[in-house]
């Protein structure tokens, strides 16, 4: 009997030993998840502002649209068009969390900043093709394109539309699909 309840005891002790052996364990997991989130969250900001920069750069050139012999309104509505999408950046980018809140917050935000980021292009794409459409119709007006130049500066147009599309479109999916990252490593975190 005594032997029974010495391998009983022992039994017990080892299943201790094993219990916090797991709980170690799930707490180390838990910080190299949170890790990789910061690392994806930070990632996540770095991809947001990217085309926060190129617009400031666009403020600070915007004067040579003048020389070019662009109208006072044009260059005014380029400057407006640009603070408006570095302003509607930074309201966006106040939804990615910080990695220490708790995840049912984390995740709610992360959702907002995803679903705000994918519906931007609704109202940048129909802007941007307004304020381009603007701009050739100043080009004609006020300095006097003749058609043989028009159809190259369309051309030009045309090119500098795809690639710029192009680039925004990647660095839009980027910033989704990091976004969906995000989720996942949250979703994994909170059932783990």
């Amino acid at each position: 009997m005594e032997t029974t309840d010495n391998t009983l005891l022992e039994m017990q002790q080892q299943m201790q030993q094993l219990r916090k052996q797991l709980d170690a364990q799930k707490i180390v997991n838990g910080r190299m998840l949170r890790q990789a989130m910061n690392q994806t969250a930070n990632r996540l900001r770095f991809k947001y502002f990217v085309p926060c920069i190129f617009a400031v750069a666009g403020i600070f050139l915007s004067p040579a649209l003048l020389s070019l012999g662009f109208s006072l309104p044009v260059v005014i509505s380029y400057i407006a068009m640009m603070l408006a999408g570095v302003a509607a950046t930074v309201i966006i980018n106040v939804h990615l969390p910080r990695m220490d809140k708790d995840l049912v917050t984390a995740a709610s935000e992360v959702s907002k900043f995803r679903k705000l980021n994918a519906n931007w292009y609704k109202v940048g794409a129909p802007v941007g093709l307004a304020w381009l459409a603007f701009m050739i119709w100043d080009m004609v007006k006020n300095i006097g394109v003749d058609a043989e130049k028009l159809y190259g500066l369309i051309g030009g147009i045309a090119v500098g539309l795809i690639i710029g599309g192009l680039l925004g479109w990647k660095n839009r999916r980027d910033v989704l699909d990091a976004a969906d990252d995000l989720l996942d490593q949250i979703d994994e975190l909170r059932n783990s």
